[in-house]
């Protein structure tokens, strides 16, 4: 193979200056920018170097900072070398950009828009003399430049092409690592390789184009390597590529998928195949593999549904940022190798012409395809992308003679001792495929998305119109001047916690903009202008709240260019929100909704609506999804009595974070106030109430590993209802606003510890079918819980038609350890199923059907109900149609019948839909066999007695399925025939005793202790002490449980009843009323002695009937299943829901 060998360099070559000076000049222009904001600074000159630095210090602006310095200094002591000499040459190099830094942070004070930073001015004279630093790897008098001068010429032809070629190797491993920052923590480097596990698992979710643009770019980059070598590089080049791809996996924020990894086998392939030698051939080919792979990328649509106008502004949206800078050189090294390729193609003579109608081509293709751009959704074209590709192809005709004689190259074939190399390389794919399969397999069954119901695009809904929209602003909730004043008198000390949060500009957005607007002029607007354009969305877009706020509440305070600014940057936000809850398919039956991005786009969509084409289309999916579906699913949850289907820690940092920020956003913009329409928002408050057990944490109910987290927006409810109790659970300090970005002030004069004793000792949720009584409302009182309801998905376990009991400690649990994280053994395999609860199972010994999500998973056979809602498999609802279209799916039961007085409280509940609905039978994992033709539960609790009864009616399907009643406890249960003894297993708790009436003769079995605490179908999930564990750590006050008590029939029978009396008692000789048991007919009951009488409780199995009668009446108080009461609503009552719950 013959290379045009480039004249040797001149010892005055103009190449670095004129590199300096145009990088120079690049510095230059993107510190000033934008150029149309020069003012004479209202402070004065600010000299950098008299300022302070921050306390928290930006790792990406750091890192952009030093990158952006170092080719300065790098060209500049390569121009100064040959004059100064190395020392005097770094030295000047050093002097020339610390200063320049010095100066254009100097001048920065005359932008709005723009802050002079001593931390900005240190980092680029750091990035000076790195680059400097760096040039002393060409002084091939020090032992590192010999031994680099040494390999580059042993390896590659000499002069100015062979540079190159390296330059813009060096150049795309930069784009596939920026932003640099590595991370060896373990959920880094499986989110590093989660895409190639999921691809893997799912090839049909293969992006070609993808693979067809890696596979090209490989290809053009081994050929440019191989033109520039002077032996064959083929296979050095391959382990270097697919070293630097397998790199991605550590670093943040950059991740290995299978795209990649096809494309560098296939470009491996093609250039073991070819084995192309001549340098036409090799040209030709990095110049075909190049525009082809260039042009593919520039069609594919981007992540949002959005098209925009071609930006005319050079380097606007590449300023400042990491981010920006590898895009620049993203763009950067494929034109420089095709004008690299081109110029090793062209004779001497001929090079003005072929520079001159390649770069007008160059410039023809990337303009045409920049232009084609705005018509793809998601594309954001860009004038500096075209001057880069000019900029990319003229370089290699600048600084390159290739006048002289040809030199040839020896080509080299892969050495025999290198030939080992292929079966470990193969051998390291195949692990890099089993460790991306494994990512997830050990924690969940990961959800399939695909072909499931998304969120409307916001072009395909229809425009909306307010007629009450508030036009001017601030829109959002704001202080008014009786707040401020209030503050002043009550609180004064809030004005300097805020002022510390500011700190003088550097510190939290909130406080500075909250100070912005209550005493204008004390903070640097400039300063929080310029932070607020450095915002980087990401993750689940939570940026945008500061970015809204700022903008709203100081309007007024900005000038026409910021305010344009800053709508754009507001526009920003919205679409990369819009985007995110549509790609992500957030749902409003999940916390992700609410942890943020709900509240976030509310925000930005509010302020930005009416001053910008942009906002409108925005407002129509914020209308929407708020109006149509989130709305709505509020509706059907939490029903007339309020209540929330998740549980633990998730009502707060989900749903509790939005139940008062987004109406009260959505009332001071539009004037609908929802807080008087909606009974369940006020509902919801009762519930943070009732779900306090007489210890004052949280009942045990649902994923949750924490139980006395507060609910963020829950005092700015308390406050908008006046609602005592609720506010007295965790009351606010003294005056201070209670929600973002400003609710009500905290007002003592609602502080009641005794509040709740006015509420009732009952309290049904009808939306999430659940029944909280307790006796009274001390710290000793009987506290009884019981849910029977549908299934919303989210963080909820199998457990309907389940029971909990308090007094003193917990007699009757809802076992398990939320733990020791989502998706663990024990936590799927026991705390999630029904297993776990106090209920009934029916064990069909052949329901052993591995999981079917996108990761195939074993679970126990627990015997207990379908596997719906999250974890599972099965993506979440996105609203309240979408689940109606899988009623069938999640319809899990129904409180039938309900009553109550003030002795007494009754439930009556079918539950058959939980273990059984018409998909059941063929033994698939989530429908599970079919067990189960009915179960009826029967939930008193009796308050005169201060007793609780279970009935419960369960016609399995075939007679040899075991039926199991369950009762979870902490101390181990003493068991004496058909009556059983438990305490809660510490000093000073409470005691349970319990007799069992139905069936005669039973097997009543304690099951647990070490070693056994959470068995089921042979084998204890403990994770081999993990869970202790995870106890121990977390501190937190959990009772997973260590004993079950198991009342099984005597013999098997399709039909069973199962009675059940317990008796909470403060201490273990109070005594118990005697009990008898009742028949008399169909109908069966139970008699409870008490000293003015007999008080009797009788229960129907045919129709769920239920009776009471003491020594002055008998009445029926509750009913409901009197025929054959539907599993599943019929069309025209699926009609009704809609129209009810989606008015």
């Amino acid at each position: 193979m013959k290379h045009p060998a480039t004249r040797q360099t001149s010892p005055h070559s103009p190449a670095p200056f004129w590199l300096a000076i145009g990088y120079a000049a690049l510095i230059i222009y993107g510190t000033l920018f934008p150029l149309d904001e020069w003012r004479f600074p209202p402070a004065g000159w600010i000299n950098p170097i008299t300022l302070g630095l921050p306390a928290h210090v930006p790792r990406a602006d750091l890192v952009v900072n030093l990158l952006a310095y170092m080719p300065l200094g790098l060209f500049l002591t390569l121009w100064l070398r040959h004059r100064l000499g190395w020392v005097l040459a770094m030295t000047v190099a050093c002097a020339i950009g610390v200063g320049m830094s010095l100066a254009l942070e100097i001048l920065q004070s005359a932008l709005p828009s723009r802050v002079p930073s001593r931390l900005d001015w240190l980092s680029n004279s750091a990035g000076t003399v790195a680059g400097a630093l760096f040039g002393l790897a060409f002084n091939p008098r020090l032992p590192v430049g010999h031994r680099f001068a040494t390999w580059r010429e042993t390896w590659f032809v000499a002069g100015a092409l062979g540079n190159l070629a390296l330059i813009v190797l060096a150049f795309w491993t930069m784009t596939q690592l920026v932003p640099f920052v590595p991370s060896f923590d373990w959920g880094n480097l499986k989110a590093g390789m989660k895409p190639l596990g999921n691809t893997l698992r799912h090839p049909d979710s293969l992006r070609i184009v993808a693979t067809l643009e890696a596979w090209l770019n490989l290809l053009a980059l081994g050929l440019l390597a191989q033109l520039a070598a002077r032996r064959s590089v083929v296979w050095p080049f391959l382990l270097f590529a697919l070293a630097v791809l397998v790199l991605k996996i550590p670093v943040e924020g950059r991740q290995l998928t299978l795209e990649l990894l096809l494309g560098w086998a296939a470009a491996a392939a093609s250039l073991v195949i070819l084995r192309l030698t001549h340098p036409r051939s090799l040209a030709l080919g990095v110049i075909a593999g190049l525009v082809t792979a260039y042009a593919l990328a520039q069609f594919e649509p981007g992540p949002t549904a959005t098209t925009r106008a071609i930006n005319w502004t050079p380097f606007a949206a590449q300023v400042g940022s990491l981010a920006g800078m590898g895009d620049l050189v993203d763009t950067l090294w494929p034109f420089l190798a095709l004008g690299l390729a081109g110029r090793w193609l062209t004779p001497w003579r001929l090079r003005r012409l072929v520079w001159g109608l390649g770069g007008t081509l160059t410039i023809a293709l990337a303009f045409g395809l920049e232009w084609m751009q705005q018509a793809i959704p998601g594309r954001h074209p860009d004038i500096t992308d075209v001057l880069i590709a000019a900029l990319g192809w003229t370089l290699p005709w600048l600084f390159t003679d290739t006048r002289g004689q040809t030199v040839a190259a020896r080509i080299d074939g892969l050495p025999r001792q290198a030939r080992w190399a292929l079966p470990v390389l193969a051998s390291g794919m195949l692990s890099l495929g089993a460790v991306g399969w494994s990512i997830g397999s050990a924690v969940q069954i990961e959800t399939d998305e695909r072909g499931r119901a998304m969120l409307p695009a916001p072009e395909s809904l229809a425009p909306i119109h307010f007629p009450n929209y508030r036009l001017n602003h601030p829109r959002l909730p704001h202080p008014g001047t009786a707040d401020i004043a209030r503050l002043r008198i009550e609180n004064p000390g809030w004005f300097g916690q805020m002022q510390r949060r500011a700190r003088r500009g550097e510190g939290d957005l909130y406080a500075i903009t909250v100070l912005a607007y209550i005493e204008p002029g004390s903070q640097d607007l400039a300063r929080l202008h310029a932070r607020l354009m450095q915002v980087r969305y990401s993750f689940r877009g939570e940026q945008a709240k500061p970015v809204a706020l700022a903008y709203d509440w100081l309007y007024e305070q900005w000038s026409d260019a910021q305010r344009a600014q800053l709508r754009d940057k507001l526009a920003e936000g919205v679409g990369y929100l819009v985007n995110f809850i549509r790609r992500e398919r957030l749902s409003p039956y999940n916390v992700y909704l609410y942890n943020s991005p709900f509240q976030a786009l509310m925000a930005a969509s509010i302020a930005l609506y009416g001053d910008d084409p942009r906002g409108e289309l925005y407002m129509r999916f914020t209308h929407d999804l708020w109006k149509h579906r989130v709305l709505p699913v509020w509706r059907q949850v939490m029903g007339q009595g309020g209540g929330w289907h998740e549980g633990g820690e998730y009502v707060g940092i989900g749903i509790g974070q939005a139940i008062y920020q987004v109406p009260a956003m959505w009332r001071a913009a539009t004037g609908e106030d929802l807080f008087k329409s909606e009974p369940g928002i006020r509902g919801f408050l009762d519930f943070a109430v009732y779900r306090k057990q007489p210890d004052g944490t949280d009942f045990r109910w649902g994923d949750a590993g924490f139980f006395n987290r507060g609910i963020p927006d829950l005092n700015a409810l308390a406050l908008e209802y006046r609602h005592a109790a609720a506010y007295s659970l965790r009351p606010p300090r003294r005056g201070q606003p209670t929600s973002w970005p400003w609710g009500p002030l905290s007002d003592a004069s609602l502080l009641e510890p005794q509040a709740r004793a006015r509420l009732p000792l009952t309290k049904r949720f009808d939306g999430i079918g659940m029944v909280i009584a307790r006796s009274d409302w001390s710290a000793d009182a009987t506290y009884v819980s019981f849910k029977a309801g549908d299934n919303y998905w989210s963080h909820s376990h199998l457990d309907q038609g389940a029971f909990s009991l308090h007094k003193r400690g917990g007699l009757a649990l809802d076992s398990g350890l939320y733990g020791p994280k989502y998706g663990s053994d024990h936590h799927m395999n026991y705390t999630y199923q029904s297993i776990a609860h106090n209920l009934v199972t029916i064990t069909d010994p052949d329901d052993t059907a591995l999981s079917d999500g996108k990761i195939v998973r074993r679970i126990a056979n627990d015997g207990g109900q379908r596997r719906v809602g999250s974890g599972w498999g099965l993506s979440a609802p996105v609203d309240l149609s979408d689940w109606l279209d899988q009623r069938r799916l999640y319809h899990t039961g129904r409180i039938a019948a309900y009553a109550e007085a003030a002795d007494h409280v009754v439930a009556v509940a079918d539950v058959t839909p939980a273990y059984t609905n018409p998909a059941s039978g063929a033994g698939e994992f989530s429908h599970r066999t079919r067990r189960v033709e009915r179960l009826w539960r029967s939930f008193v609790y009796d308050r005169a007695a201060d007793l609780v009864i279970v009935f419960d009616v369960v016609d399995a399907s075939r007679p040899e399925f075991e039926k199991r009643w369950l009762l979870h406890t902490t101390g181990k249960p003493d068991i004496s025939g058909t009556r059983f003894r438990v305490d809660t297993g510490r000093p000073g708790g409470g005691h349970l005793q319990g007799e069992v009436l139905l069936p005669r003769a039973p097997r009543l079995n304690a099951i647990g202790g070490p070693g056994f605490e959470f068995w089921v179908d042979g084998r204890n999930y403990d994770e081999s002490g993990a869970v202790a564990k995870a106890l121990a750590r977390r501190g937190q006050p959990a009772e997973p449980g260590n004993w079950r008590i198991e009342l099984m029939p005597a013999s098997p029978s399709k039909p069973d009843q199962f009675l059940v009396v317990l008796a909470p008692r403060r201490d273990a000789d109070e005594p118990v009323p005697r009990l008898r048991l009742l028949q008399q007919g169909r109908l069966v009951g139970v008699e409870i002695a008490q000293p003015d009488g007999p008080r009797r409780w009788w229960f129907d199995p045919d129709n769920g009937d239920v009776h009471f009668e003491d020594a002055s009446e008998r009445r029926s108080l509750a009913g409901g299943l009197h025929a054959t009461a539907p599993g599943w609503l019929p069309g025209w009552a699926d009609s009704v829901w809609r129209t009810w719950f989606g008015r």
